[in-house]
């Protein structure tokens, strides 16, 4: 089976950043997770930029483990708006950049000093 990251770049609109966090922490990223192909969830608030510029705060990683990760994203994207993955009126999804990227190598780990 073919694993995969998917980076969601996402923000809130302004003003509904506390509703944003309650819904994606307390029911997104269960909703992404039942859904087939997807096996974790994890999101992320930006600390700091040290290169380049940002246009997002909010970052979700999810793994993905599939031979298909075509019908994956199609099936998620399928789910948007059903009772299945209602989303939020707080999320400005004209602000979220949606990336799959599939695993080339295993991780590195720091090595251990003796």
């Amino acid at each position: 089976m073919r694993r995969f990251k998917m980076l969601v770049f996402s923000e809130p609109f302004p003003g509904r950043e506390a509703e944003f966090d309650a819904w994606y922490t307390g029911r997104h990223l269960d909703d992404i997770c039942a859904l087939p192909g997807f096996t974790t969830a994890q999101r992320f608030k930006l600390h700091s930029v040290s290169m380049g510029a940002t246009l997002n705060q909010h970052l979700a990683i999810y793994d993905v483990e599939t031979d298909d990760p075509d019908w994956v994203i199609e099936n998620m994207f399928a789910m948007k708006d059903t009772p299945a993955m209602p989303i939020d009126p707080s999320f400005n999804l004209d602000a979220t950049t949606v990336m799959l990227y599939e695993e080339t190598t295993g991780v590195v780990y720091t090595k251990s000093k003796g």
